[in-house]
């Protein structure tokens, strides 16, 4: 398990040195970045490639085609850069295709990814499905007159427990598990609130992650030692405090906008666009008769599309007077995890439990 969550910690922190020597369009001094080919070794495809976006591109590739690392690169946990395998010489053949692809037909964006033909699977299906495809989802019928962002973030603090209930929610300790996806593997997991303030550590064996919010930066150590994080990362970390347990949301976003109603699993949802000060865009979505948060999206542009980040809260129940989700599903290309909530206790939580090392 130990090196489990360190082989996590380098896919979505420090990027696996791997596959990519397109050019992308240089950047000028002022945006000038650490690129691909200059920080990992064995770098043929994309060089000029942003360094931070290449954990990224990693686990799209792996999720677009349903596979892990060990499919292009000899080692799960190392020796990245080393060739050897096949697939990792169709994987370069198959981005310069993807890359010519949107350079001579989409002015360079990318319209064409790896999930295009492959959709999750390491063979692209050939051949027409001969079933009849579901029905389209369609978006239920508008309401006559909109709902305003603040009527639904005051309907949300009140599924929360009321203004009061919540002003009087002091520093918590929670326990929880942590359920990787096959159901069985469980890790435990200690989470500490006061105020903005926010630290969670999920104990891997005598290997400890810890993601901690202090009110302003957020950073993650692994067995007290700092771990790389790239501003996306940083930013979910920051913003899943933001939001824990708490509805004061216009705090947290610079532009909130009403979007349209829809529906998932069969419930009508709110959709509101969310903008933060440095333009930086998520979607909140509100169950319609409830009131509560029930999904958070949050994406980064890479060279071969977006990453998305998705969180979906569920199974709100009451600790102390103030209502949380008990379930939290976490989500993004290639990795999923869920956290269940054992026991919120209120206790006094010293400072130096959200201090930087």
């Amino acid at each position: 398990m130990k090196q489990k969550i360190k082989l996590l910690i380098v896919v979505l922190t420090v990027g696996l040195a791997a596959t990519f020597a397109i050019r992308l369009p240089s950047v000028t001094a002022q945006t000038q970045t650490v690129t691909a080919g200059q920080k990992f070794k064995n770098i043929k495809v994309l060089n000029d490639m942003p360094a931070d976006q290449l954990g990224q591109v990693m686990n799209i590739m792996s999720a677009s085609l349903g596979v892990d690392c060990k499919m292009c690169h000899v080692s799960n946990d190392k020796d990245f850069d080393k060739d050897g395998i096949d697939h990792k010489d169709i994987a370069r053949k198959m981005i310069k295709m993807t890359w010519e692809l949107n350079t001579t037909y989409f002015e360079g964006k990318p319209e064409v990814s790896c999930n295009t033909c492959h959709n999750g699977h390491e063979r692209p299906a050939a051949l027409p499905s001969l079933m009849p495809p579901p029905p389209p989802l369609e978006r239920p019928k508008q309401p006559a007159v909109k709902p305003t962002v603040d009527e639904i973030l005051a309907k949300y603090e009140l599924a929360l427990g009321g203004k009061a209930a919540l002003a009087k929610a002091g520093s918590r300790q929670i326990k929880a598990s942590r359920i990787e996806p096959d159901g069985k593997t469980v890790e435990p997991e200690e989470i500490w609130l006061k105020g903005g303030k926010y630290r969670s550590d999920t104990r891997y064996a005598d290997y400890v992650v810890t993601e901690l919010f202090d009110g302003k930066d957020a950073i993650k150590l692994g067995n007290t030692e700092a771990v790389e994080l790239k501003a996306f990362e940083a930013e979910q970390i920051k913003r899943d405090a933001q939001l824990f347990g708490k509805a004061d949301i216009k705090s947290i976003y610079a532009k909130l906008e009403f979007r349209f109603l829809n529906r998932i699993d069969g419930r009508e949802v709110y959709i509101i666009n969310a903008t933060t000060a440095d333009n930086r865009r998520e979607q909140l979505i509100f169950d319609v008769l409830t009131g509560q948060l029930v999904r958070r999206v949050a994406s980064a542009m890479t060279v071969i599309g977006q990453f998305q980040y998705q969180v979906d809260y569920s199974e709100y129940k009451d600790f102390g007077g103030v209502k949380l989700p008990a379930t939290t599903r976490f989500a993004m290309p290639g990795i999923t995890w869920t956290r269940k909530i054992l026991e919120v206790k209120s206790v006094t939580v010293d400072d130096a439990k959200f201090a930087k090392p």
